[in-house]
């Protein structure tokens, strides 16, 4: 059973249209499907055409009732259609975050939920939340595979490196790599920009782009508005062809393979963006961490980095001009040379890291 997490935290890029259409071709293609709908607006659950008051039970019940063993996926579990099932959300699966934050193991709530299912499904398809929080974790630490929408725009990779971040934690604490891709969405041909997109998304990703795109289709919006998915409202639209199409891309897939560590450490390397150099360590136990370089005169309490949402993934942006620099960390009162950075400078006091801009 191969469980895809289709994941951004950023809205309106196309996430659960994916989870949606992506389901219906995998069913039409004769595998068996479930949809997970994680989200508490529910619109995997809607888009397929189910209303709230029409269910009793939803994923809510099986996170918060898992401990007890009161409720069962049987219970929840609803047939759309030939190879197709649902467990829907709504919107009290909001206020399990603060109930899963005071149980221990709770990022696994999910995994344990889905494991029986294994014989019975080919695919689970989990509709992640727009944020990351402890039901977005429950989805990372259950799935094999992440699929990441991005539209096509300026501020598409907004964003990108905090989540790709993320599933590189979660990658540190698993036996096998989450294998994540991004899905170009919305995209259209017509636009020099929609092209230029797409190229900063392989670069960025490192390949790791499906070769389908999703373009852009008024009958996806319709199909939605229906309650239909695109194949049973339009299946001869370029929606479907492209939704279609990405399903046989994933099927095609024999074999997961686990993803390479120094594509993972080039997550942690110093990355340049448009706002600057953006520097990252990871250290879960630290209090205080520091850049300090000879940019800052070695100021050691100048440049203090922010731990990300407690994550243990400390990040600052420097703004830098072309040059090479030497820094270091400081954590803790203790310096620190960039653990993922391969490029240093030995001196009397040790060795410094180094960095070059273009």
């Amino acid at each position: 059973m191969r469980i895809i997490a289709v994941i951004n935290q950023k809205g309106g890029c196309g996430k659960t249209t994916t989870s949606i259409n992506l389901g219906a071709c995998l069913a039409k293609l004769k595998k068996r499907v479930l949809v997970v709908d994680l989200d508490p607006q529910a619109h995997a659950t809607l888009g397929f055409g189910i209303n709230p008051g029409e269910y009793q039970k939803s994923i809510y019940d099986l996170l918060i009732g898992k401990e007890k063993g009161t409720v069962f996926t049987s219970d929840v579990i609803m047939n759309l259609a030939q190879n197709l099932d649902l467990i829907p959300s709504d919107v009290m699966l909001s206020a399990a975050e603060p109930i899963l934050l005071q149980r221990d193991h709770r990022e696994y709530s999910l995994a344990d939920i889905l494991k029986p299912l294994s014989e019975k499904y080919d695919f689970i398809i989990i509709d992640c939340p727009p944020n990351i929080g402890i039901l977005t974790f429950n989805a990372l630490y259950a799935c094999t595979e992440a699929i990441i929408p991005m539209e096509s725009g300026l501020f598409a990779l907004h964003g990108l490196a905090k989540l790709l971040e993320t599933i590189h934690l979660v990658n540190m604490k698993r036996a096998i790599s989450i294998s994540a891709y991004a899905l170009a969405t919305m995209y259209d041909r017509r636009t020099k920009i929609a092209y230029e997109s797409l190229e900063e998304l392989r670069k960025h990703m490192h390949g790791h782009v499906y070769k389908t795109v999703i373009n852009v289709n008024v009958k996806l919006k319709e199909a939605a508005g229906y309650g239909e998915s695109i194949i049973m409202y339009a299946r001869n639209s370029p929606g479907a062809k492209d939704y279609q199409s990405l399903a046989k891309e994933i099927m095609s897939i024999k074999k997961l393979k686990k993803v390479r560590i120094e594509e993972d450490e080039k997550i942690l390397k110093p990355m340049v963006t448009k706002d600057g150099v953006l520097f990252t360590y990871y250290s879960p136990k630290a209090s205080r961490v520091y850049v300090v370089a000879d940019f800052n005169d070695w100021n050691m309490d100048g440049l203090p980095m922010v731990n990300i949402e407690g994550t243990g993934m400390w990040q600052r942006i420097v703004p830098l001009k072309k040059g090479t620099y030497e820094y270091k960390f400081y954590v803790d009162g203790h310096w620190v040379s960039d653990p993922n950075n391969p490029d240093k400078l030995k001196n009397e006091f040790g060795e410094n890291s180094l960095i070059e801009i273009d």
